[in-house]
């Protein structure tokens, strides 16, 4: 057996070297190193360590976990060229395709290069002890990580504990564990790992590198999920178990899972607080927040930019890819990423009230809120101004010339008029006035999608739903001149902003099922509110905030405030990480809301025919399988414990 580990561990340390790429260690070896040469080295060491770090998924992603929901979506056409996520997106997907989600292979990989590292790592003349503590504390964290992503992804996964013994196949045949065993031991693997790894690093090179801040940010987020309906209680699962019949999902539900996700949501907070974390907010000079630049740069700005909400970053993401993909045509971009009419729908309007309540005829026809102001009818007859240093919204605006901008002009479709700041800065819409256009061709012009216009089909690249991703993208990118501001940024794997979403969803939950919705409101609002204040559109409560605003009466029972909560994340976090996919599932609502039609804007409509273009229309058909990610067949057919995934 000895023999055939260090045959292992040979086998790991050659692929850790040929396959490593770390954005803070980009080095490659002169030959194949064994074992004892991996650990005896700072530099090799570092190596294996980046190979670890290097299974964080992609943030600047589009045919992800965060193409199969219903916000950032490819076009349809691009199912013809085999890509994945339409095929899953129309129910074609099969388990022996493989892709779009790959942390079944990958994160396996990487749990046992860090077991590995954690074996054989040692201090060294030039490593402390102290640094090797750290070292090996991180790999905990990453150990712990992958196996929350697949948990929360597959469901029922093998919890993989220890290297591998052997490179024989009944070395590796794994049993798949219960979804809440799982669950406990990494919370409680997190939890220890938070009280070794430092809250932030004073070196700049390793911003990125794992911190108790991550450690608890992850944990929160994993006991939200294993708190919430799919799992909480669900007895669709309660058939389903591994090999040797143990259940693997309890059909019991436990409303202290609520309580037990409130308190790590709020330990995140706190220790953020005490970390110097906090909100990203923005001021104009006279004190009030600038909701669009402190919405854009949330994501954007990295912490020596001044941004301390990004709790857990991925350094140098893929981020000038994205905005190449995500940019109108006529100025170099691919003008394919768009969002869908489902997220354009879900933003406040100005005055925080929810447009629209629900759909007729199998999704077609808007229900609106009368109160809201909102109107699918007619074009604006004049221009609205906002307070803001956002130049990007006015043609012909400079930077810094002024702190009042044209967010939308006369004539601007109503669907867009008078919606919150985050709408702007997260959606690109048709004849919307776009900065790089007026940088670039030196003419003041705006996202042309009709049909045979510059940024509109026909062609399997232009925007399916009639609309292009703005969210995440730099704004001043112009991508036919490589130019832009933020070309080298990092992906905001977990911001604080979740935190305070999460804290609220729990208490709120756990408040229904104890009957203290009342009680615990001011405590909900204490989180909910900050983020609304940000988006620049009145908080819940009574009597005018800070600012002299109105507030909005809460609801009166927890139900329809579990419907706002789940709005505002929706809307906060829209586009982000795969949040939306993970939520669908985690409220039982995939089934419905990932089912059936789904609508846009009218792209085949000419600019001759305008009136045409703003009508809601089909564009796809989805079909939704399962809940959960299918095992790859490949590892199905290798591994004879493992059971499939229900709905595959």
């Amino acid at each position: 057996m000895k023999n055939r580990k260090t045959t292992y561990l040979i086998a790991w340390a050659i692929l850790l070297f040929t396959a490593v790429s770390c954005n803070y260690l980009d080095k490659q070896p002169d030959d194949q190193l064994d074992i004892k040469t991996a650990f005896e080295n700072k530099n090799n060491l570092e190596r294996w360590l980046a190979y670890i770090y290097n299974g964080i998924p992609t943030f600047y992603h589009y045919d992800g976990a965060q193409a199969v929901a219903d916000d950032l979506t490819p076009p349809v056409g691009w199912e013809s060229q085999g890509f994945k996520a339409i095929l899953y997106q129309n129910g074609n997907f099969t388990p022996a395709q493989g892709g779009i989600i790959g942390y079944w292979t990958e994160f396996s990989k990487r749990i046992r290069s860090a077991y590995i590292f954690i074996e054989n790592a040692h201090p060294l003349f030039d490593v402390s002890a102290k640094e090797i503590e750290w070292m090996k504390a991180e790999c905990r964290f990453f150990i712990a990580y992958y196996h929350a992503m697949m948990v929360m992804t597959y469901g029922a996964i093998p919890m993989i504990t220890e290297p591998a013994q052997g490179t024989d196949a009944a070395d590796m045949q794994l049993k798949q564990q219960p979804f809440y065993t799982t669950v406990d031991w990494i919370a409680q693997e997190l939890k220890e790992t938070a009280e070794i790894l430092p809250s932030s690093y004073e070196e700049a090179n390793k911003y990125g590198r794992a911190t108790s801040i991550m450690c608890l940010a992850i944990r929160a987020r994993l006991l939200t999920f294993a708190a919430s309906p799919l799992v909480n209680g669900n007895p669709d699962l309660s058939g389903f178990t591994n090999c040797d019949g143990t259940p693997i999902f309890s059909s019991e539900f436990d409303p202290e899972r609520w309580r037990t996700a409130a308190d790590a949501n709020l330990e995140v907070i706190e220790a953020a607080r005490d970390g110097g974390y906090e909100l990203y907010v923005e001021r104009l000079d006279n004190g009030s927040v600038d909701p669009y630049m402190s919405y854009m740069k949330a994501v954007l700005m990295r912490w020596d930019q001044g941004n301390h909400e990004v709790l857990f970053p991925k350094t140098y993401d893929s981020g000038a890819y994205f905005d190449r993909q995500c940019n109108p045509r006529s100025m170099g971009g691919a003008g394919a990423i768009g969002v869908t009419q489902n997220l354009v729908d879900a933003f406040f309007m100005n005055n925080g009230l929810v447009p629209i309540t629900g759909y007729r005829n199998n999704g077609k026809e808007p229900i609106i809120n009368g109160e809201s102001g909102y109107t699918e009818e007619g074009y604006s007859s004049a221009a609205m101004k906002a307070k803001t240093r956002f130049f990007y919204a006015e043609q012909g605006a400079a930077e810094g010339a002024k702190t009042e901008y044209v967010i939308t002009t006369a004539g601007t479709y109503n669907m867009y008029c008078n919606r919150e700041p985050r709408f702007y800065i997260s959606v690109l819409y048709n004849e919307q006035y776009h900065w790089g256009k007026d940088k670039h061709k030196s003419t003041n012009k705006s996202t042309d999608f009709f049909s045979g216009g510059q940024d509109g089909g026909p062609s399997h690249d232009s925007p399916t739903a009639g609309y292009l991703v703005r969210k995440m993208v730099d704004p001043s990118a112009i991508p036919s001149d490589g130019s832009g501001t933020y070309k080298t940024r990092h992906g905001a794997i977990y911001r604080l902003a979740e935190a305070y979403l999460a804290y609220a969803e729990c208490l709120n939950e756990y408040s229904i099922e104890r009957g203290t919705y009342e009680a615990n409101l001011p405590e909900i609002l204490k989180y909910l509110n900050p983020i609304r204040e940000r988006a620049g559109i009145p908080q819940y409560g009574t009597g005018t905030d800070s600012d002299g605003v109105k507030m909005i009466t809460p609801p009166s029972d927890g139900e329809k405030m579990r419907d706002l909560i789940r709005r505002e994340r929706r809307v906060e976090l829209n586009c982000e990480g795969g949040c939306r996919f993970d939520d669908l599932r985690r409220w039982k609502q995939a089934e419905t809301v990932l089912n059936g039609p789904f609508y846009g804007m009218d792209s085949r409509a000419t600019k001759a025919n305008r009136d045409d273009y703003y009508k809601r229309t089909q564009y796809q058909t989805r079909r939704f399988i399962s809940y959960w990610w299918p095992i790859p067949q490949d590892d199905i057919d290798k591994n004879t414990n493992l059971r499939q995934l229900p709905g595959w």
